[in-house]
């Protein structure tokens, strides 16, 4: 049986196909197109993951959409028009939208794909999110926790899966009640990007004391039987002129801040806040507080409902490590899963493996891994090189151009694994930023030893130009560590939650004796984001890891984050990862077994 499951027009529009039983691929639209949480119909996405599998769409058995538009639609409309004629304004550019190709997803997709509208169908939302979630998991039977913004209706659902019988949902709670919702709208109200830059407003929360959730109870209100509701008073989601803070939560809370306000947080040293970042951090910390109480207070009613060892969590919520770490040490479960993508960009996989088996039946294979994306072109780099004259390398494509020009461009294919190794633990004892580009591409927004930029953690001092002169983000935002698993114990003061660590999604705190030689990448409260790599899970990342600690005595790991610059994706291509290369302050790129370097 082949099924293509399809993501798209909201955000992180994606594809993803199994056959017989398989994960063949999964990849998000903005790979290709190079729009970041591109949204629209994945058509280049759904074509690399035919071509992966050598059929055409013709070959295809279903074609299966994440949610039920009807159903979203009906939600649009009774929103748009409940505050009319207020709301005048959004309902006609909802409509736009919704009447023009939103509303016809099956003829979209049958036009787009060339298939028949009998093969394509649609599945809810949120059965999407925990049906990914509940297969990733490698579980039999599992306590299923799905918490995001809003999908047709439903923000959250409280449910249980079991094989051979499907997912079930026991509870939900509706549109506008969504801590999905009330998160993305702190984030708009610090100056960041809704549904982009969360992460941005967690990191914030780490500089800043909670101690306004007793005033955010207000907003998003928490019953002692786990429910929850948030208050629509506080919030405009359908302003006309954007501003979604109505007067009552300005009275409350003070006007929404610049993200400029911020640039001289630097998460990498101790910074002395002003009194109007640390309002703005205070609360911050709040909202993360807050929304940390609201988890595990569903966690809780959920336990009482579902007593089982294993919990699965996906939704957009399910990003919020540091969140996922409380709910992991909090031992309401014994065990807590979340997929590589629990985000929109993993909806594709969830509603192909609906497809593929509405019950499930049996476990769905290759989803242990998510290094299910498209894979390098090594021929097609050496090509390009080749054809560059060492003086024409300068600005390529958008953003900022480098800060300096190398003398000169240098490439080499290693022969053997161990060569390749060594030079780049050379290039990374000495300080220099790698680009690592290896394999099949990640799927989900982490950076997991494919599509990757390395560094030694010990040195902040380059750390700092990554951010300025490669990645150009904001230093407050901290970076990751991936630690081989031998060193798990000695790096981390309470070792993170084992299903959580492989890809992640949790925080840890770094060990006291350990936070000098990882400093680049441990944030200001002492804790990373880490992804502890077992040698299985990718050999040539791990075989990195290990060398590195043996070279520098250190524990092996390395800053590890995302090859992209802000405001683009994740690098998708070999090409993408040169042309970054190029336009950055980036000192090396290693693309499978050659190596690129600037001399400066």
């Amino acid at each position: 049986m082949k099924v293509l499951g399809l993501s798209a027009h909201f955000h992180d529009a994606s594809a993803a196909l199994i056959v017989d039983g398989r994960l063949v691929a999964a990849v998000a639209e903005e790979r290709f197109s190079r729009i970041r949480h591109d949204a629209a119909f994945p058509r280049h996405a759904a074509a690399f993951c035919l071509k992966q599998a050598g059929i055409t769409a013709e070959a295809l058995d279903a074609v299966v959409f994440y949610e039920e538009p009807h159903q979203k639609f009906t939600r649009v409309m009774a929103t748009t028009l409940g505050g009319f004629p207020r709301t005048l304004g959004p309902f006609v550019r909802a409509m736009k939208g919704w009447l023009s190709h939103k509303l016809f997803v099956r003829g979209g997709i049958s036009r787009e794909l060339d298939v028949h509208p009998d093969v394509v169908h649609m599945v809810p939302h949120h059965l999407s999110h925990a049906a990914y979630a509940f297969e990733a998991s490698g579980c039999d039977e599992a306590a299923i926790l799905v918490v995001d913004a809003v999908g047709e209706w439903a923000s959250t659902s409280l449910g249980r899966a079991k094989r051979g019988q499907g997912i079930e949902i026991l509870e939900t709670y509706d549109y506008p009640n969504s801590i999905g919702l009330f998160y993305a709208a702190m984030t708009a109200f610090f100056g960041f990007e809704p549904n982009a830059d969360e992460c941005t407003t967690m990191a914030l929360a780490a500089f800043g004391k909670p101690s306004r959730v007793e005033d955010l109870q207000a907003v998003l209100r928490l019953e002692s039987d786990g429910t929850y509701s948030l208050d629509p008073g506080y919030f405009d989601f359908l302003a006309d002129d954007g501003r979604i803070f109505t007067s009552r939560f300005v009275r409350g809370f003070g006007q929404p801040a610049n993200a400029g306000l911020f640039a001289s947080l630097d998460a990498m040293a101790e910074t002395t806040l002003s009194a109007e970042q640390q309002r703005y951090a205070d609360l911050a910390a709040s909202v993360q507080a807050l929304t940390e109480l609201a988890v595990l207070g569903l966690a809780r009613r959920l336990a009482s409902r579902v007593p089982l060892p294993d919990l699965c969590i996906s939704g957009g919520v399910a990003l919020n490590c540091v969140a996922n770490g409380k709910l992991a040490a909090e031992g309401i479960f014994t065990r807590v899963h979340c997929p590589p993508d629990p985000g929109d960009g993993g909806g594709s996989v969830g509603a192909a493996i609906l497809g593929a088996q509405p019950t499930l039946s049996s476990p769905i294979t290759g989803l242990a891994s998510p290094y299910v994306g498209a894979p390098t072109d090594l021929d097609a780099v050496e090509a390009t090189m080749a054809h560059i004259e060492n003086d024409a390398w300068q600005r390529v494509g958008p953003g900022a151009p480098a800060t300096r020009n190398p003398a000169r461009v240098r490439f080499e294919r290693h022969a053997s694994d161990a060569a390749l190794i060594d030079d780049c633990v050379r290039r990374l004892s000495g300080g220099e930023i790698v680009g690592w580009v290896q394999g099949r591409g990640e799927v989900g927004p982490r950076a997991l030893g494919a599509r990757s930029l390395l560094l030694d953690p010990s040195r902040v001092d380059r750390a700092r130009v990554m951010s300025s002169a490669v990645k150009r983000r904001s230093s407050l935002r901290p970076y990751a560590l991936t630690v081989a698993e031998e060193h798990r114990e000695r790096v981390f003061e309470r070792p993170p939650h084992a299903p959580l660590e492989r890809w992640m999604q949790t925080s840890a705190p770094i060990r006291e004796a350990e936070r000098h030689g990882l400093r680049a990448g441990v944030h200001i409260d002492g804790t990373t984001r880490p992804q502890v790599l077992r040698r299985d899970d990718n050999p040539r990342f791990h075989a990195l890891l290990t060398a590195f600690g043996v070279a520098t005595g250190r524990a092996s790991a390395l800053l590890n984050t995302s090859l992209n610059e802000r405001g683009e994706p994740i690098a998708g291509s070999a090409l993408d990862a040169l042309a970054m290369f190029a336009r950055t302050d980036m000192d090396a790129l290693v693309v499978d077994e050659l190596v690129i370097w600037k001399e400066w």
